[in-house]
């Protein structure tokens, strides 16, 4: 899964082959990726000098890192993860589980229609529809 900074979520798939799945989450996010493990059967994918080089806030991918993980990764809405993100499996060799894509999917959808067109919200309203939203979509526990 891939989303982007404007709020663009694409479901992808990736090649089987380690060294070509790499290459290609580099190309993806144009640059070095680092891993961040916010649920653990995910690997959320983020270019590792995104910060650095001022790539767009992803609130998108934030909220939904912050609803798997349980807790407000933020710091008071000052840090958000940069760029476009890639969500593989957490060993990246197999396909996210479903029910993984199908919380994702609700997140990113209650998110991007929330700041849809340039509408800005409080980051605790952005919180509060990402977690009824991963509720919605079935699940609800913590990761």
């Amino acid at each position: 899964m891939q989303i982007d900074p404007d709020g663009t979520v694409e479901v992808i798939a990736l090649p089987d082959d380690r060294a070509t799945r790499d290459r290609s989450i580099t190309s993806r996010l144009s640059g070095p990726a680092a891993p961040g493990c916010y649920h653990r059967q995910a690997t959320m994918h983020l270019h590792d000098n995104g910060q650095h080089n001022r790539l767009p806030d992803n609130p998108i991918a934030t909220a939904l890192a912050c609803v798997w993980r349980g807790l407000d990764i933020t710091y008071d809405a000052t840090y958000f993860l940069p760029g476009r993100v890639v969500i593989t499996s957490v060993d990246g060799a197999s396909h996210l589980p479903p029910d993984l894509v199908g919380e994702a999917l609700a997140v990113t959808e209650a998110v991007h229609l929330l700041l849809a067109d340039g509408r800005t919200a409080p980051w605790g309203e952005v919180l509060r529809a990402a977690s009824t939203a991963r509720e919605g979509a079935g699940r609800g526990k913590s990761a």
